[in-house]
């Protein structure tokens, strides 16, 4: 038997991914693409390896174990990749990278270690809002860029690396809000400071609101993060922010996180790109090194987890 490595691609990413969808989101292809390819395998072999359950997947007996040695296949070709990719990557150039302000703090670990395994190649980092960043790809001036990921509303592909919860915050002695907690349909009755135009925060926010009908009453606007938090210390308003911007605020007392009872909006982020084929191979590294990291962080917790469930089997 010839084995079809698109079909057992196809049906390791749906096994791992626990869902058809993304898979394909995964694969950049159509989920009916991976469907196919799913099915083809099974009538090779002879045997049922997924079976629907709901809006996931499930795995026979037969496609437990296929998945088990077709996760070791996989490992080692994403090892052979890197190796290649090193060989091939030029050991000089640049590389321009667009990255919002908040997200550059999760980036900079990553961009530190590619300029240390590729210390030939210059990184010229850009910051601007998400707009300014998503305008950098589509114009060529940025390679990659960190943008909201929101599925069809772009001509750029992304790959998601992580999310963050966007909060409320409001000054500790606030005379607009003294509420802990409070009902986004009430939202409408206090000033609110965002971001400027352009912002993934901003679009989140409003987003949120509008998903209940709610009108804000938008007092004042800031292209900088410092500046919406020091408008909020000021009790000019209340404000949206992502968390990860105001955790020491939040932490030493100086802002409080308002918890909105139908809950906070989340944001996704990504790494923004038009096509694989025009990566250049210094972008084609750092996006290999990105993933690296995070399937390790994914090991990491799932280990963790593990880990848990264990204990609790033995108390």
């Amino acid at each position: 038997m010839i084995l079809n490595m698109n079909q057992l691609r196809s049906f390791y990413m749906a096994a791992r991914k626990r869902s058809i969808s993304r898979a394909a989101e995964a694969l950049m292809v159509t989920p009916p693409a991976i469907t196919i390819q799913v099915k083809q395998l099974e009538e090779t072999i002879g045997i049922r390896l997924l079976v629907r359950d709901g809006n996931s997947i499930r795995l026979t007996e037969a496609g437990e174990r296929l998945f088990e040695r077709a996760e070791k296949v996989f490992q080692q070709i994403h090892e052979m990749e890197d190796f290649l990719e090193d060989m091939a990557t030029d050991k000089s150039g640049k590389l321009r990278i667009g990255c919002p302000e908040v997200p550059l703090k999760r980036l900079m670990p990553t961009i530190e270690l590619f300029k240390k395994t590729y210390p030939g190649i210059r990184v010229i980092l850009e910051q601007g809002s998400n707009l300014d960043m998503v305008k950098s790809v589509e114009s060529n001036h940025n390679e990659l860029a960190v943008i909201r990921y929101k599925p069809s509303k772009s001509r750029l592909k992304v790959k998601v690396i992580w999310e963050d919860e966007v909060v409320l915050i409001r000054a500790p002695a606030s005379v607009h809000l003294s509420a802990s907690e409070i009902s986004v349909m009430e939202l409408s009755e206090f000033p609110l400071i965002l971001r400027r135009e352009g912002s993934a925060v901003r679009d989140v926010a409003l987003e949120h609101l509008r998903k209940f009908k709610v009108s804000p009453v938008i007092a004042m606007e800031s292209a900088s993060i410092n500046l919406l938090k020091e408008f909020v210390r000021q009790d000019h308003g209340i404000g949206f922010i992502e968390r990860q911007a105001v955790n020491e605020e939040v932490q030493n007392g100086t802002l409080q996180a308002v918890r909105i009872l139908e809950g906070s909006p989340v944001i996704e982020s990504g790494i923004g790109y038009r096509n694989r084929k025009d990566l250049s191979p210094p972008a084609w590294a750092f996006l290999r090194l990105l993933d690296k990291g995070l399937n390790q962080k994914k090991k990491g917790g799932e280990r963790k987890s593990r880990q848990k469930q264990e204990n609790r089997r033995r108390l």
